[in-house]
């Protein structure tokens, strides 16, 4: 009997790029998922996949320059955030297809502002249920669908292993984008012990090589304070930064203790600790860092499948 690939696409912002480059090395050897699960961005990477509009949406991603993105969307704040994602949404509206049309089982993982609980869109549009997914809370607006105020479902579940089992995947293979979190080594304090920039001259025997040595040690001490001073100032973490650092750590903690109960089979983990959310202009370098986690386990991936 042939197996049926769950392919789980976790949350994770603008480093959801390297979802594209998994779906292209999958490609690249052969094998099509038969079940797609995402959270978030990887809710709108699986859903312009099943849509049949990867090649556009991939194309339009490779375009982009900093905080480009943003000029897909509207400024429009009101109480349910700050941006309006529809027209980005929108210029992919020609593409879409109803959920129970695709030749690929698609969940979009959603959370629901009222009870906290995650949910699995199943059905209708799936550029609208790829939006709900999508919603990050304050920044862009909720989404309503089907009578519920939804948001980014990385609050319930970056990484919906679960969904994929529950459509019917017998092996599941997740990207989880957050599991190398961004947490800044320079948060961290200081080492007492910081190198002293500039080498003083040998000292010299007897008095005057003794006075030589108590100025340069002096020097030096006075050096590494100096250093270690502007150290923790640079290291004092700035408002985005923090933010950005908080949200990984909450994902990465969610995410591992989701996996514990409904681990993958296969679990790609690229290392996108540099990667900023707001990196939109990086899509070449991360796509190319997803397809090679893909092909760094095609070996274990194909055996799962029996080819």
């Amino acid at each position: 009997m042939t197996k049926k690939l769950g392919l789980v696409l976790g949350s994770g912002a603008a480093r959801g790029w390297a979802h594209v480059g998994v779906l292209r090395g999958l490609k690249e050897i052969g094998v099509e998922p038969d079940i797609i699960a995402g959270c978030s961005v990887g809710a709108l990477v699986g859903g312009a996949y099943v849509i049949g509009a990867l090649d556009e949406f991939e194309s339009w991603a490779r375009e982009l320059k900093p905080l480009s993105a943003l000029e897909r969307f509207t400024l429009k704040v009101h109480r349910g955030g700050l941006i309006d994602t529809a027209p980005a949404f929108d210029a992919f509206r020609a593409y879409d297809k109803n959920i129970e049309d695709l030749a690929v089982n698609f969940a979009a993982v959603a959370a629901d502002l009222a009870t906290g609980d995650e949910v699995a869109i199943t059905a209708g549009s799936v550029i609208d249920a790829a939006r709900a997914s999508s919603a990050i809370p304050v920044i862009f607006h909720s989404v309503q669908h089907g009578g519920r105020w939804l948001v980014d479902g990385a609050l319930a579940n970056p990484a919906p292993v679960s969904h994929a089992r529950a459509l019917g995947a017998d092996i599941v293979l997740a990207v989880d984008l957050n599991a190398v979190p961004r947490v800044l080594d320079r948060f961290d304090a200081p080492p007492p012990n910081l190198p002293v920039n500039a080498a003083a001259p040998t000292s010299k025997p007897g008095f005057s090589g003794a006075v030589t040595k108590l100025i340069k040690d002096t020097r030096g001490a006075v050096r590494r304070q100096f250093d270690l001073a502007k150290a923790r100032s640079d290291a004092a973490p700035h408002l985005f930064e923090t933010a950005y650092a908080a949200a990984d750590i909450f994902q990465m903690h969610l995410a591992r203790a989701r996996a514990r109960t409904d681990p993958p089979d296969i679990l790609l983990r690229p290392d996108m600790r540099d990667a900023m959310p707001t990196s939109f202009d990086r899509a070449d370098e991360f796509i190319e860092e997803g397809r090679k986690a893909l092909l760094n386990m095609r070996g274990e991936l194909e055996a799962l499948l029996g080819r």
